[in-house]
């Protein structure tokens, strides 16, 4: 509670942020959750090349996707960053870049050169992907279903909503392949981040070798956080994981920020 007479506390802000050929609706109901959690705006970023922005041409690098990005975010300071796969990469290029405009950072299945190529893209997957390419909508989704999420429960309904986001935002097989570009140039910028990462990660991943994030917990000097049978898109899969993860992180910021 605000003491009499002062501003209230302004609502913290998360920016989401995808990977691949993927888009804000791709979140699910992560994004409702998470401000009814937290009490928290939430807002999702595009890429250009996605979702909202699909007719514009993708970056070729991370750094650039960043600024876009950014362009876009701008009048909100200090926000939590939450990127998944690519959107990881980006969200920590932010932080490390800007680190004044960064509170929060979290990474689910991300990955950077600290790790081999055939852990930041499974051997399996490349050649799954390219075939993605020449499938009609329909097929090419199931196809990325498979390639990304274990949950079954849900999957008619999953490929239903996604066949038509491929409809109506279809990313263009240029700007996939710029991305990939993007994602396997991506370099960890120098120096130390501005605020205690949390990083997630799960175990039966079959795009991105959950080793990827193990190597990015050492080398911020913390630990990632393992789920035991979720896919690539963690968010799809086991929601309440993820948003109990999250929750805990910002209680134990709070905890901290009150200790200083």
């Amino acid at each position: 509670m605000s003491a009499p007479g002062s501003s209230p506390s302004p609502r913290p802000c998360w920016l989401l942020l995808r990977g691949l050929a993927r888009e804000c609706r791709h979140w699910g109901e992560v994004p409702a959750r998470l401000a009814a959690r937290l009490d928290a705006e939430v807002r999702c970023l595009d890429l250009p090349g996605n979702g909202r922005y699909h007719r514009q041409q993708s970056a070729v690098s991370v750094s650039c996707m960043l600024e876009q990005i950014r362009q876009r975010a701008r009048p909100h300071p200090r926000v939590h960053l939450l990127g998944l796969s690519m959107g990881g990469m980006i969200a920590a290029q932010w932080a490390m870049r800007y680190p004044r405009e960064v509170a929060g950072l979290v990474l689910i299945n991300s990955s950077s050169a600290l790790s081999p190529p055939w852990q930041r893209l499974r051997p399996t997957a490349l050649p799954a992907l390219l075939r993605a390419l020449l499938l009609p909508p329909a097929q090419r989704e199931a196809l990325v279903y498979r390639l990304t999420c274990a949950r079954r429960e849900e999957r008619h309904a999953t490929l239903q909503d996604w066949t038509r986001y491929a409809g109506d935002c279809p990313v263009w097989r240029s700007n996939l392949l710029r991305q990939l570009a993007a994602a396997a140039r991506y370099r960890l910028p120098a120096g130390a981040l501005p605020v205690a990462p949390l990083i997630l990660c799960s175990r039966h991943d079959r795009l991105v070798d959950y080793r990827c994030s193990l190597a990015l917990a050492r080398h911020w000097h913390t630990r990632a956080h393992v789920h035991y049978w979720a896919g690539h898109d963690l968010p799809h899969d086991d929601p309440d994981w993820l948003l109990s993860e999250l929750a805990d992180y910002v209680n134990k910021q709070e905890k901290s920020a009150f200790r200083r």
